[in-house]
């Protein structure tokens, strides 16, 4: 496993920098895994055990079955945010909304004297707990690059106080009973649970809708 990473210099620069992760069985496991393979067990579940060592280092580092197990379970997707939205909630500072071809816009300010955030719809002063609970529950069942093709449940553009990622568009789409289609930024990311997707709805009706 290559890491690669960035560090400061005195002078206050930055040097990129890489290390390398060599991750090992016991030898003598492995071969005898090797030995039973197909063989029916009734014993229970196998001890493993596990190395690590950091480049060519002649130190090595016994480390935990778990551990060992979860850094060969790595892949693409394991390592991508499971939120559908990643950022954090209170860095929002608009969102434009379609909703069965409504459009809604929530606008906010900065309290002057605490620095919080005062969100609004329509003028009147709004309660945007739900509504970003429900966001952050959009959690992905399972990623895909499937293209949508039913309705378009509901639509988000969340603009945020940051330099680097302004603005996330968010597309919810029908797919079965169980789940939704999710879009984000024009790119197909993950299916999630449609239950997930009714909880923001109503959400946005609760502040719309006054309910």
């Amino acid at each position: 496993m290559t890491v690669a990473y960035l560090s400061e210099e005195e002078s206050g620069g930055e040097i990129s920098n890489t290390f390398v992760i060599n991750i090992s069985r016991s030898p003598e496991e492995k071969a005898a895994d090797r030995e039973t393979d197909g063989e029916d067990s009734d014993s229970e579940e196998e001890e493993i055990t596990a190395y690590a060592r950091v480049g060519e280092s002649q130190i090595v580092y016994q480390i935990s079955g778990d551990s060992y197990e979860n850094l060969m379970a790595v892949s693409y997707d394991s390592l991508r945010h499971q939120e559908v939205f990643s950022a954090d909630t209170t860095d929002i500072r608009q969102i434009d909304i379609t909703l069965e071809g409504i459009d809604y816009t929530i606008t906010s300010e900065e309290d002057e004297e605490d620095g919080r955030r005062i969100y609004y719809y329509q003028g009147k002063d709004v309660d945007m707990a739900n509504f970003k609970g429900s966001l952050k529950k959009l959690n992905a069942v399972s990623f895909t690059k499937e293209q949508p093709a039913q309705k378009e449940e509901i639509r988000l553009v969340v603009y945020l106080d940051n330099e680097n990622f302004p603005e996330v568009e968010i597309e919810l789409y029908r797919y079965d009973g169980d789940e939704c289609l999710a879009v984000v930024d024009g790119e197909p990311v993950s299916f999630v649970q449609r239950s997930a997707v009714v909880d923001l709805i109503e959400a946005v009706h609760g502040i719309v809708l006054n309910e």
